[in-house]
């Protein structure tokens, strides 16, 4: 296959470029974090202050990470070679000339909880689900200001749907809070928190992303709990309940 063009300095454009060359290779690469926010919820263009975007972050499916590897290197990425050996299974690191990174996740999404893509990654085109990356952003339990700009975007340009309707997946959402508690405490914090900084603003998208992370947050109350949600839940806030993400450069 031929060499493909110079890396581009605007990242959403470069994901579209590396998205469009994997699919020319038969890969499956789906992008997940702020940068499958700005693909998918044009919104975030609106916000104030404008949203910046450091890394470009991706997620693909085991067994396809040598061809991955040479995609970006062909792409003009650098590998991070001893970081790929080591953590390959779950995780690849790549920089382009400028030292932008960018990471792919390999099946999974592992931060402060462990959010696993299954056959759920070719769902939806360019980014994985919209549900999952709700779920993605929601997990953070130190959640950045750029964080809840994206969130604002996802509730205010999408609908809340069940699993046959053309928005954020709820069922997804609570099929994955109402068996797992750690998740579900997670989850509610944060959608309470942005509940309320959002009714408290004055524009029309923060108040039609309140009502969707209001109505989001009653469906994950109401929903009924598996019975390791209800034995974990014995124990609350005692013991923590998420994981500390490490920082890799």
């Amino acid at each position: 296959m031929t060499a493909v063009s110079s890396v581009l300095q605007d990242p959403v454009e470069e994901s579209r470029r590396i998205l469009a060359a994997a699919e020319e290779r038969g890969l499956l690469l789906r992008a997940v974090g702020g940068i499958a926010v700005a693909l998918r919820a044009p919104s975030v263009r609106q916000l104030d202050p404008p949203r910046t975007y450091h890394d470009i972050d991706f997620a693909t499916r085991g067994g396809s990470t040598p061809a991955v590897s040479d995609a970006f290197v062909a792409l003009g990425y650098r590998a991070s070679e001893r970081f790929n050996k080591l953590n390959g299974s779950e995780r690849l690191l790549f920089h382009d000339p400028g030292g932008r990174r960018i990471d792919v996740f390999v099946d999974r999404l592992r931060m402060c909880h462990t959010l696993e893509f299954g056959d759920r990654l070719g769902q939806e085109p360019l980014t994985v689900t919209l549900a999952d990356l709700a779920l993605s952003k929601l997990q953070i339990v130190e959640m950045t200001a750029r964080d809840g700009q994206d969130l604002l975007a996802l509730f205010a340009d999408h609908p809340l749907v069940d699993a046959r309707g053309d928005g954020i997946d709820t069922e997804r959402i609570v099929a994955v809070c109402s068996t797992d508690w750690s998740w579900w405490r997670t989850v509610t914090d944060n959608l309470r928190t942005l509940r309320d900084r959002w009714t408290a603003g004055q524009s029309a998208l923060e108040r039609l992303a309140a009502q969707r992370a209001i109505s989001l947050d009653q469906l994950l109350d109401e929903a009924p709990k598996s019975l390791a949600w209800r034995m974990r839940a014995r124990l609350g806030a005692h013991k923590r309940w998420y994981d500390l993400p490490e920082e890799v450069r």
